[in-house]
């Protein structure tokens, strides 16, 4: 069995891969990972450009992270409840946009946006109901919260879902 440490080591390669290959593919770009400070994740160069990138995820609810990290666990795997679940979309919508404006506030983040601006994060959404119905959940939510501005820490933003071909990213909000 592989330890906790491991398998979050490779979460976190599969969602920069995956957010490095859009934001490239997007912008025309090369960018490679040239270090892993932590924070932030990583930062980025082709020789010409160099910016960083933060990862991190955003749940449907605490109760299914807890059964997606509970499979590492010593004390073994916590799932989620059986039952009735309602407005999963929302919730997750709720949880991301609370994420977001949590993360362009960090402290942490302003040497790396005064050497580099600002930078890029790539959000991993897990929701076992994860679907358009979600993203468009998110795009209203963050609308009611007046759509913040984000652009002082982070330049761009894209969504990363697993989906049975890998991992997969898009750029946020959707044009």
């Amino acid at each position: 069995m592989k330890s906790r440490a491991e398998i979050q080591d490779a979460h976190e390669l599969a969602v920069l891969s995956a957010g490095l290959s859009e934001h490239n593919r997007v912008h025309g770009l090369n960018l490679v990972v040239i270090s892993r400070p932590d924070p932030p994740d990583a930062i980025l160069s082709d020789g010409f450009i160099t910016t960083w990138m933060e990862l991190t995820d955003a749940f449907f609810s605490s109760e299914w992270a807890m059964d997606l990290s509970s499979y590492t666990s010593i004390k073994g795997h916590k799932p989620m409840k059986p039952g009735l679940y309602v407005d999963m979309d929302k919730q997750l919508a709720g949880n991301f946009c609370n994420l977001l404006e949590q993360k362009v506030d960090k402290k942490s983040y302003k040497p790396f946006v005064q050497q580099y601006g600002p930078g890029i994060l790539v959000v991993g959404l897990e929701s076992p109901w994860l679907d358009s119905d979600t993203i468009d959940a998110i795009d209203e939510e963050w609308l009611a919260r007046g759509n913040p501005d984000i652009s002082g820490t982070f330049a761009h933003v894209y969504l990363r879902f697993r989906s049975g071909s890998g991992n997969h990213a898009f750029s946020w909000p959707r044009s």
